[in-house]
């Protein structure tokens, strides 16, 4: 059997996950399944959204520190060499994209001039001034990375059931 990934990367893993996947629901729940302007609803899952993807920024960074000193156990030597880069490709890009989605929602609402609070409690400056003409494109940015994140996120957990239910290795295991 493989040796596991530590108990502080599978926190790091399953807690994010825990936290991005529901954000990304609300944005797209406020974003897209919502009639379009303003609305008390849409103003509040836009409120929590904000408050809570604004952690992922902080946790990103500690979890990129934790990784790039602590050595993630290798894939068994079962997985095909083609797949076990696709792997690392793909957790780089997760990686760039779990920082690069909460950091244009904030340069965003920075153009907006719309404040941004971590867990309501603490209130986190301006990016960039007010800037009301880069706010759409900003937000185009946003909702560019935060699809592709959705995507990826799809397959890596695709992957991983694949590990899991057709080639039934222990890769799966290794994170559980």
């Amino acid at each position: 059997m493989p040796q596991r990934y530590s108990l502080t990367a599978r926190l790091f893993h399953w807690g994010m996950a825990a936290i991005i996947i529901p954000v990304w629901m609300i944005g797209f729940s406020a974003g897209r399944l919502l009639p379009r302007g303003p609305s008390p609803l849409k103003g509040e899952l836009l409120s929590i959204h904000k408050e809570i993807a604004s952690t992922v920024i902080i946790l990103v960074v500690l979890r990129m520190a934790w990784r790039a000193t602590h050595r993630p156990p290798a894939l068994p030597e079962s997985v095909p060499e083609e797949q076990q880069i696709a792997a690392r490709v793909l957790q780089g890009c997760l990686y760039l994209l779990m920082l690069s989605t909460p950091l244009t929602g904030w340069l965003m609402a920075s153009a907006y001039g719309a404040p941004v609070q971590m867990l309501w409690t603490v209130h986190l400056p301006a990016l960039i001034q007010k800037t009301p003409l880069l706010a759409p494109t900003l937000g185009v940015l946003h909702q560019f990375s935060a699809w592709i994140l959705g995507v990826l996120i799809a397959g890596h957990i695709v992957a991983a059931l694949m590990h899991r239910l057709s080639r039934r290795d222990q890769v799966m295991d290794m994170m559980l």
